[in-house]
């Protein structure tokens, strides 16, 4: 088991009304048995919530585990603040030209604008597949000294293989360059890890 939510309380803000941070719990194809891959997706959502405080994600918790041991499922959380504003200006244009194109079925109009439109927060999850925490750390001082000046990387979160480094913006071009494995990804707009859950430690 994983459990986050300390290290990723921190990194939550809400600073102005209507923030809000979307929490994810997904079934992944490649966390199945074998047998029953072909009948899933790549990933399958489960549930989504809109986490608009620490109390609301403390008092869902107990849920959100329950539900990643009960589906063999993930839950993640994005550490990009979004605000419900900008979701219903954006959803209403959406909405629009789906109509004016002839789409009248509008399931999934939420998801779909909160996937697209810009976050407030330019914070970039470095995605280390390398059980290693030295290298880690490596990695960490390579990223500190990138350009812009100053420390960049905010938590160290554990993940199942390996971990994520939640960063600010930093050079990718240099960092790129001197790191070009597969293995270390930067994800400038997913969500980390918040919980694994005992079902799928194996």
């Amino acid at each position: 088991m994983i459990d986050n939510i300390e290290l990723i309380k921190p990194l939550l803000n809400f600073s102005e009304p209507g923030d809000f941070y979307m929490l994810y719990i997904f079934i992944r194809k490649k966390d199945q048995p074998e047998g029953e891959r072909d009948n899933h997706q790549s990933v399958r959502t489960i549930k989504t919530y809109c986490v608009d405080s620490i109390p609301y994600l403390e008092k869902r918790y107990d849920e959100i585990k329950q539900l990643c041991e009960m589906f063999k499922a993930r839950a993640y959380i994005h550490v990009q603040k979004q605000n419900h504003r900008d979701v219903s200006l954006n959803m209403m244009v959406a909405l629009a030209q789906k109509i004016q194109d002839g789409n009248h079925k509008q399931q999934g109009l939420f998801d779909s604008v909160v996937g697209q439109i810009k976050t407030y927060e330019k914070k970039w999850v470095v995605d280390v597949d390398i059980k290693d925490l030295e290298f880690t750390e490596e990695l960490i001082k390579l990223i500190n000294g990138l350009r812009p000046e100053g420390s960049k990387c905010e938590v160290v979160i554990p993940t199942k293989n390996g971990y994520h480094l939640i960063t600010k913006r930093f050079d990718v071009k240099t960092f790129s360059e001197i790191y070009p494995e597969i293995q270390i990804q930067i994800q400038k707009k997913n969500p980390t890890l918040l919980f694994l859950p005992k079902s799928l430690e194996l």
